[in-house]
């Protein structure tokens, strides 16, 4: 279930706002300061490893937002926090994986603007994983049936006679074939093409397959 609690007075933040992002997820936090960065926000991340920090940074930066995570590893409770951040000016959005609604009761009670589940955060990392696994796997898809099954082979470390000989063709063909999968998968080698099958996923797909 996601959580959207908010305060009576909660107002979205403008284009151009300063935003602080306090929160130990890496990848989470990365991914959630491109994405405001992309909206027209001026977005800036906390270190996190005490309570200090974290005001140090807020007292510099001069946020108009505070993105703040409810269980920071490093400076302990994140509900501690809320207050001495607005006491700063800031207004404070906590960023939660919880669903214990006194929890997130109390932060607004602390003077939080709104609560907002991580859950979209990692169901957006988990869709921006898979659309970039779709886009290393897509030159593959031009690939016939016969150039996969050349690839699977070259990248097993077969050479090209070898192919040629348990495939009953000549070696002519096997090379023609291989210049093919070169050009539809744009390299210029069999290294970087059996780099390229490995390093995007295509090749353990199309071993499993094989084993089936």
């Amino acid at each position: 279930m996601t959580l959207a609690l908010t305060s009576p007075e909660a107002q979205i933040a403008p284009d151009g706002a300063r935003l602080l992002l306090v929160d130990d997820h890496l990848l989470l936090v990365e991914t959630l300061q491109m994405s405001l960065i992309h909206a027209g926000f001026n977005v800036s991340v906390a270190p996190c490893g005490s309570f200090d920090e974290v005001l140090a940074e807020a007292a510099a930066v001069q946020p108009t937002l505070v993105v703040l995570d409810l269980d920071l590893q490093g400076a302990g409770f994140g509900y501690d926090l809320i207050g001495p951040l607005r006491e700063l000016g800031a207004e404070v959005l906590v960023l939660t994986g919880t669903t214990d609604r006194m929890e997130l009761a109390r932060c607004l009670e602390a003077g939080a603007l709104g609560v907002a589940s991580k859950a979209n955060g990692l169901l957006a990392d988990l869709d921006a994983h898979r659309r970039a696994a779709d886009r290393r796997k897509a030159p593959f898809e031009a690939l016939s049936a016969r150039e996969r099954d050349v690839l699977r082979q070259i990248v097993e470390g077969h050479q090209a006679a070898a192919i040629a000989k348990a495939s009953f063709v000549s070696l002519a063909t096997v090379r023609t074939q291989i210049r093919s999968i070169l050009l539809k998968l744009d390299v210029t080698s069999q290294v970087a093409a059996v780099a390229m099958a490995r390093q995007g996923g295509w090749f353990d797909t199309v071993a499993e397959e094989a084993a089936r």
